[in-house]
């Protein structure tokens, strides 16, 4: 190893941490790490109970419950992910190149009401020469969710490393796994969270544009529980299996959110003169035949579930054998992972 090589692989970031992507109904972990060769490993990847945060109205960071993590999970830094169902997320766009005048107005064009209550970060996703346009995206968290979230890991390890939203760390995990077919081209991806949609779409891999909407798994479990009148774990079951038949109540729940899908891929297709090859779900509707069907007849377009873990190693006995076929769930986690190797 050369005196550079050295020095290079000194400055490098964490090549061993854990995602923790902390959802309203459960919390779920991988452990990666990083080769020499920069490739990636999944070490151990389990789901476990939901925890339960405080009002950010009454509560204070103080009252933030520590994770019980198993020893398996315990590496040096980790990388924290949540839905943030009143977090803004934005692609801005502004002439020319992205400089310091143009870094100044990122804050004023989000919309936000009282900016200093929210913890704000950016990405510039594509930069603009002569009159192209620079895309820059934007998130906005509140402050005191923010807070909260890195004292669920009081002691450490692991400690924390970084917060995101957890539609975007998927999105990142999809460019690694099955975005990879698609450098070429363009498509679009759908993050189902139990009350967060994040949309989506890529043409090249790079982001065109990302709508999130207050719709998840649970307004189908609710639709299907009043319809059918079962409980809640019927409910799940009759979703996944397609034991009844639930189209309507699908259509029902899934017309508002369609017709936005429907809107932004117009709006790409004529601004980036593409054609939308395909959309990719994940999330708990991307089991449902008849959510996926939903799409992909409104849209006209093939609809696929994809796997977090595609392209990657995992590692013998990673992943237990009830989680065989939930790999999805993991989206938000291997994302927050591979953003970090990637950034370090």
């Amino acid at each position: 190893m050369s005196f550079r090589e050295a020095l290079d692989r000194f400055k490098r970031g964490p090549a061993d941490v854990v995602g923790i992507d902390v959802g309203s109904t459960s919390v779920k972990a991988v452990r990666m790490r990083r080769g020499d060769s920069g490739a990636a490993e999944v070490l151990a990847a389990r789901v476990m109970p939901p925890v339960s945060l405080p009002d950010l109205q009454s509560g204070s960071p103080a009252e933030a419950p520590a994770l019980d993590l198993d020893p398996e999970f315990r590496a040096k830094y980790a990388c924290l992910t949540v839905s943030g169902r009143e977090a803004v997320v934005k692609l801005l766009s502004f002439p020319g190149q992205f400089d310091e005048k143009a870094e100044q107005k990122v804050v004023d064009n989000m919309g936000l009401d009282k900016p200093d209550d929210y913890r704000i970060s950016y990405k510039l996703i594509s930069e603009g020469h002569g009159r192209s346009e620079s895309r820059v995206l934007t998130v906005a968290l509140r402050e005191k969710q923010a807070a909260v979230l890195p004292l669920m890991l009081p002691a450490g390890p692991p400690a924390p490393y970084s917060l995101e939203i957890s539609g975007l760390a998927a999105m990142a995990a999809f460019l690694r796994s099955a975005g990879a077919a698609h450098s070429n081209g363009a498509v679009g991806v759908v993050e189902f969270s139990a009350r967060v949609t994040t949309f989506a779409l890529f043409n090249r891999n790079v982001l065109a544009l990302v709508r999130r909407f207050s719709f998840g798994t649970e307004a189908l479990l609710e639709k299907v529980q009043n319809t059918l009148g079962v409980d809640r774990e019927t409910a799940q079951g009759i979703v996944t299996d397609g034991s009844f038949d639930i189209s309507q109540s699908v259509s029902d729940i899934m017309e508002p959110l369609i017709k936005q899908l429907i809107v932004s891929r117009d709006f790409v297709e004529r601004r980036e003169n593409c054609r939308i090859e395909g959309i990719y779900a994940s999330g708990g509707l991307a089991l449902s035949h008849d959510s996926l069907a939903e799409i992909k007849s409104s849209m006209e377009i093939d609809v696929t579930a994809w796997n977090p873990f595609e392209n990657l190693n995992v590692a013998d006995r990673a992943l237990p054998k009830d989680l065989a076929g939930q790999e999805w769930r993991f989206a938000a986690a291997v994302g927050a992972c591979l953003g970090t190797f990637e950034e370090t």
